[in-house]
């Protein structure tokens, strides 16, 4: 291909996307490999109110169902606990202190 052919697709591929507008996004039926695929963040150990959470006692874990997405698991690490936990519970904001 060269650089001429390459623009037209590059270009064709772009009008075909504004001509079938709307936006890209999960479609229903997807949610359920959705939440198998991707991981979100558990505790692993039983944490005590105002613990520190650690490599130790959170990790992420399938199915991705949680509130706090494996993406920000690091920002979670160094934060502690608002309130007594168990142990395999999904994260959510509200348990970690401000």
């Amino acid at each position: 291909m060269d650089p001429l052919a390459l623009h037209h697709l590059i270009t064709g591929a772009n009008e075909i996307a504004q001509m079938r507008g709307g936006k890209k996004e999960a479609v229903l039926e997807e949610q359920v490999t959705i939440d198998f695929a991707f991981a979100t963040v558990v505790t692993i150990k039983e944490i005590e109110e105002g613990e520190e959470f650690t490599m130790e006692n959170i990790w992420v874990k399938r199915p991705g169902t949680g509130e706090i997405k494996a993406e920000c698991f690091t920002e979670i690490l160094g934060k502690r606990a608002k309130h007594s936990l168990t142990k395999n519970k999904h994260l959510k904001f509200i348990d970690i202190k401000d």
